[in-house]
């Protein structure tokens, strides 16, 4: 039996979250026993208590930009004893196989393998490309505190080989899979559409994810003002998620741009959901319009369980997960313009939404398994462990 420690910097259930959860849920228990530090409370750790899963609360150091400043360079040797000293009350460093740190935000797993000579695998959900010094430094931690790491898609493994290239030889990507939660539900999807006043025959189109800075919810905004213009009717675009807390402002401003616009009869905010099937199956086309490039693109996954086309900024680990014109489009990133064109070949084409949502089922379930995913780290930590036995004979 492997105990695999994963240590994460958020109880959420966003993109980094939902993978977390789904790869300890399928991991095979008759192998591997997963014990699940976080920060806090919060809806990630209440679905792992109910799957039996060993989870605790404890400080985790994360780095953010405000770790940078004289204030936060002043507080972070005290964080980090205080992490460390945490966990080691609560786990038995013998007992553990290996360190699972989810996300490069989190240093707390990094700096407790390295004490206890762990072997220790850092999970990559993020493309750093500014500040500069962040983009230097973050691949310079893996290079000292990682004995493998996994990118999420091959845009987020190039980055870091680019500013690191002796990583390549304990580097990998291992792309993101899902298991939809639920089998579709047309009654569900369409209880969903009358709860938004969505009149029969209107397409819905759905922007799921944070609301912030770069996931692309005013572009959609400044595409539907301008296809208002051109005349197009009958759609309705509904944004679906909530600021990260401290970034209310961005919710506010998005608000009352589409206030100010006009178009709030046809553009709706609606904040986070957990159950995200009946929103799916009731749209009609997804879009994840991000400004910068995502690291890999977990909405678009769903929306492509779901049969739905994916119309996506061409950049980042998007270009892993969408086919340009066999399961979904890409535009420009940042093109208004070329996006809103995007936009309207689907509007006006059913039977290409149709063929390819069908496209984008079938490559998710051949491409993007659970199964495939959860096999990939179980190989990776039986090598990590086989390893470690090895060395000490």
């Amino acid at each position: 039996m492997k105990t695999v420690l994963f240590v994460h910097q958020s109880a959420e259930m966003y993109g980094s979250d939902k993978v977390l959860l789904s790869l300890v849920d399928g991991l095979d228990r008759s192998h591997f026993r997963a014990i699940v530090l976080l920060p806090s409370d919060g809806p990630l750790r209440d679905e792992l208590v109910a799957l039996g899963i060993a989870t605790h609360v404890v400080p985790i150091v994360k780095v953010s930009r405000a770790s940078f400043s004289p204030k936060g360079l002043l507080q972070l040797p005290l964080q980090i004893r205080q992490s460390l000293k945490a966990i080691s009350r609560l786990v038995r460093p013998e007992e553990v196989s290996v360190v699972h740190s989810n996300t490069l935000a989190v240093l707390s797993g990094a700096l407790w393998a390295r004490r206890y000579r762990i072997p220790h695998l850092w999970h990559v959900h993020e493309m750093i490309v500014h500040p500069r010094i962040a983009r230097r430094l973050f691949p310079l931690f893996l290079r000292l505190w990682a004995d493998r790491v996994v990118s999420n898609s091959i845009a987020t493994e190039k980055l870091l080989l680019e500013v690191e290239p002796a990583l390549n030889p304990r580097s990998e990507t291992i792309w993101n899979g899902m298991e939809r939660a639920a089998q579709p539900n047309p009654e569900a999807a369409a209880v969903f559409r009358q709860s938004i006043a969505l009149q029969p025959g209107e397409l819905l189109v759905v922007l799921m994810g944070r609301i912030n800075r770069w996931k692309g919810q005013n572009l959609l905004v400044d595409a539907a003002i301008r296809l208002r213009a051109e005349g197009v009717t009958g759609v309705r675009y509904l944004i679906v998620g909530s600021p990260p807390e401290g970034q209310e402002h961005f919710l506010d401003a998005l608000c009352e741009k589409i206030s100010v616009s006009g178009m709030g009869e046809v553009v709706t905010v609606m904040g986070f959901q957990t159950d995200i099937w009946p929103i799916w199956d009731a749209a009609d086309i997804a879009v994840v319009p991000s400004t910068e490039p995502e690291p890999f693109g977990m909405v678009a996954l769903e929306a492509m369980a779901a049969e739905k086309p994916v119309i996506a900024a061409g950049h980042g680990g998007l270009l892993d997960i969408v086919v340009d014109g066999e399961t979904g489009l890409l535009f420009k990133p940042g093109d208004v313009g070329d996006f809103a064109r995007c936009l309207a070949k689907l509007f006006n084409d059913p039977e290409l939404r149709r063929d390819m949502g069908a496209a984008a089922c079938h490559r998710y379930q051949k491409t993007f398994s659970l199964g495939a995913y959860v096999s990939g780290f179980e190989r990776v930590y039986s090598e990590m462990a086989e390893k470690t036995r090895s060395s000490r004979r």
